[in-house]
């Protein structure tokens, strides 16, 4: 990598929304387990692999659980909390953007219920972003644009401005055409109700993951 390569890297940033209560499904979906690995600890380490050194975790219900699992894990992961976590992710969003450091000049958003987001998939969404800085980058899937998404720092400001669950879809809604899509079936999947919860248990969704990339294919 070149020494404009490394100054890039270092100026991006991860940045995880795990603030939510996780009503529908009734137990923290952040404690669910894919094998021996809690879901959150499951984004961390594929958050790692793309910006080492540089993740940031937003929480609010369930913070104190969820801060010790990650001190233990992935000690030199930041946290910050939201106390207005109940009133939706756009919330958080704001708070984790205004917590990441000045230097900072993108974020790549994900969240910790997409068990099919690995460290491949970032790594290919990071890679699309790098061909065009300044514009976001964010995952095709279900025909729409979602996360995981890398958002520069010019966009930051709007993102704030968002309210109630929306999260970043609304803005990537709006700048879709000047996005760039990477397809990621692997994020269609996420943990939100009980019978979600006993998909991952049985690793149901992978298969379905499989199918959905063979299908993509064959229409590209």
């Amino acid at each position: 990598m070149t020494g404009s390569g490394r100054r890039e890297a270092n100026r991006l940033w991860s940045l995880i929304l795990a603030a939510g209560d996780s009503s529908r499904l009734g137990t923290p979906k952040q404690l669910l387990r894919l094998g021996a690995q809690p879901l959150i600890s499951r984004a961390v380490a594929a958050a790692e692999a793309v910006t080492p050194g540089r993740v940031l975790v937003v929480l609010g219900a369930h913070a104190l659980k969820l801060r010790l699992l990650l001190r233990r894990r992935h000690a030199g992961v930041r946290t910050v909390t939201n106390p207005g976590w109940s009133a939706g992710m756009a919330g958080s969003l704001a708070v984790g953007l205004s917590a990441l450091p000045e230097r900072a000049d993108a974020a790549v958003l994900l969240l910790c219920d997409q068990p099919g987001i690995d460290a491949r998939a970032l790594q290919r969404l990071v890679r699309a972003w790098r061909c065009r800085p300044a514009r976001p980058a964010a995952a095709r899937y279900a025909g729409r644009l979602g996360v995981p998404a890398v958002l520069p720092r010019h966009l930051w400001a709007q993102a704030r401005r968002l309210s109630g669950d929306v999260g970043a879809r609304q803005l990537l809604r709006e700048c879709s055409g000047r996005t760039s899509a990477v397809g990621m079936p692997e994020a269609a999947f996420d943990v939100d109700s009980a019978e979600d919860g006993e998909r991952l248990a049985s690793r149901d969704f992978v298969s379905t993951r499989v199918r959905s990339a063979r299908c993509a294919r064959s229409r590209s």
